[in-house]
């Protein structure tokens, strides 16, 4: 593609596509994404984008990118892949591609994770003024926008800049710009942020590299705790371990990065020196990595330390009859199938002989015995209780019912759709969720939510009253270019009612 920019060191592909939109004067976000991937619906996505093909051919003349690289030079996967299982991370190089439909943020844990997204885009603007000389633009890098990492090492603490993320700007790319990142003085960082900053500048950094695996991360923990002294057998100490944590960390910015420890036995930091079942965020990690280490030690050489974990080979008994006796084969298995008919397969281990049947069989007739427990498998029913569905949806649909009075539908500028309804309301994701328990919402969305064509239509009635109010010739052009609407998109219902408005003045 033609005039399609080349990204900056440590540039997001985010802040990337919004240049390119500033360079060729697109205002409208829609016709952006049209350009761009050829695909209306793509999300503008700052941290985990998709879509990395389409980018990679339109860099293709340049010849320095593929998507792996373009993936950990221009977005945050290197803040996440060398913590999760080698597969996971081939396989979201795989989504990255093409459309993931979110598969990304769910398989690297940030969907869930605990430490939230930064809330609006972060700059330091002595760092943009340099930009401006350099490159003569602003841009957004990528290590403004990672949670913890809230100071630039040369100059301050990280300021948010006067741009939303998310929330109704699904599509658009805000480019950095004066209007957006003011020049102010900056306050000087605390000591927390340089820690993070400088770990999260070395991740950042890494080249594409295998990944260690779960056993082998549990495996560095437990001699990580024993090297300290905070080992007592096999035992992990974690008290002392708390408590040398908060010596390094102060506990409201760890509450305030979604870190808060407790005594609870579930608590992160207890986990973290467990066998590791699932991944822990580069935060977790530099959090307990610094306080154990502290002085001058460097993430990348604790992944490589990690990569070099032998993990213990385990020797499981293959399920085999050679060398049973068969009448003692025999006598278990009927021992076994009448305490399962009787009593199911969980209460039939703790009935007489059971205990001894289940194990015999497990080591010796494996394969039979799975077969005939799940012929007598009863799954669980398990029943919320605690939740008054039937209230909360009196409740939300009263909320809702406000909104709908106090919405001025000539300055929303947005198609109140049910996700935009949603959003308005705490928890949208738990009231996504369960509408299907929540029939007065439903009702009130079937009522309420507008199709495009109602959308398009208040577009033209809000520019026409403006019109009016300055005086101005209600043209057929002039309405149409103000209120974004083109031939090609405008619906037979919304050309109608223009016909009816406007006329035939064009």
């Amino acid at each position: 593609m033609y005039n399609f920019p080349i990204p900056y060191p440590d540039e997001l592909i985010y802040s990337t596509l919004a240049r390119y939109g500033v360079h060729l004067g697109i205002t409208s976000p829609k016709q952006l994404l049209e350009e761009v991937y050829n695909d209306r619906k793509v999300i503008a996505t700052v941290d985990l984008p998709s879509h990395l093909s389409s980018i990679c051919k339109h860099l293709a003349d340049c010849g320095r990118y593929n998507t792996e690289s373009l993936a950990y030079r221009h977005t945050l996967l290197p803040l996440y892949a060398p913590f999760v299982p080698e597969e996971r991370r081939k396989q979201c190089l795989q989504w990255m591609q093409g459309n993931s439909m979110g598969a990304v943020h769910l398989a690297l844990g940030v969907a869930a994770s605990r430490v939230k997204k930064v809330s609006a885009l972060r700059y330091c603007p002595r760092c943009m003024e340099i930009q401006k000389q350099q490159f003569g633009e602003y841009y957004w890098r990528r290590i403004w926008q990672v949670k913890g990492a809230n100071c630039c090492l040369e100059h301050g603490e990280l300021l948010p800049a006067e741009v939303e993320r998310y929330l109704h700007h699904w599509h658009h790319y805000f480019a950095a710009s004066p209007e957006a990142c003011p020049i102010v003085d900056l306050a000087r960082p605390i000591s927390e942020s340089i820690d993070v900053t400088i770990q999260v500048e070395r991740l950042l950094a890494q080249s594409p590299m295998l990944s260690a695996s779960f056993s082998q991360w549990s495996i560095y923990y437990k001699e990580l705790a024993a090297d300290y002294g905070f080992c007592r057998g096999n035992h992990i100490k974690h008290a002392e371990i708390k408590e040398k944590v908060l010596n390094q960390w102060s506990v409201q910015w760890l509450v305030d990065h979604g870190l808060r420890i407790d005594d609870t036995d579930s608590n992160w930091l207890r986990s973290i020196f467990r066998k590791h079942r699932n991944s822990f965020s580069y935060l977790e990690h530099i959090v307990v990595l610094q306080a154990l280490l502290s002085g001058s030690w460097n993430i990348s050489t604790i992944l490589d330390e990690v990569r070099l974990r032998n993990v213990p080979i385990r020797r499981i008994v293959a399920p085999t009859n050679i060398g049973v006796e068969l009448s003692l084969q025999t006598e278990y298995r009927r021992c076994w199938g009448k305490l399962l008919r009787q009593y199911g397969t969980k209460i039939s281990r703790r009935k007489g002989r059971g205990g001894a049947a289940y194990a015999w069989l497990y080591r010796h007739d494996r394969e039979w015995l799975l077969a005939l427990n799940g012929k007598y498998h009863d799954p669980i029913q398990c029943v919320n209780k605690r939740v008054d569905w039937k209230e909360k949806d009196r409740k939300i649909v009263r909320k809702l019912i406000v909104i709908r009075k106090d919405i001025n539908e000539y300055r929303e500028p947005s198609r109140m759709t049910r996700n935009w309804y949603l959003f308005q309301l705490e928890s949208p994701s738990s009231i996504e969720k369960n509408l299907h328990k929540l029939p007065l919402c439903n009702m009130f969305f079937d009522r309420y939510c507008e199709e495009v064509s109602d959308y398009q239509i208040r577009r033209i009635n809000r520019v026409v009253r403006e019109l009016e109010l300055k005086h101005l010739n209600a043209k057929r052009w002039r309405v149409m270019r103000l209120a974004g609407l083109s031939e090609e998109r405008i619906t037979m219902k919304a050309r109608e009612y223009m016909m009816l408005i406007v006329g035939g003045n064009f």
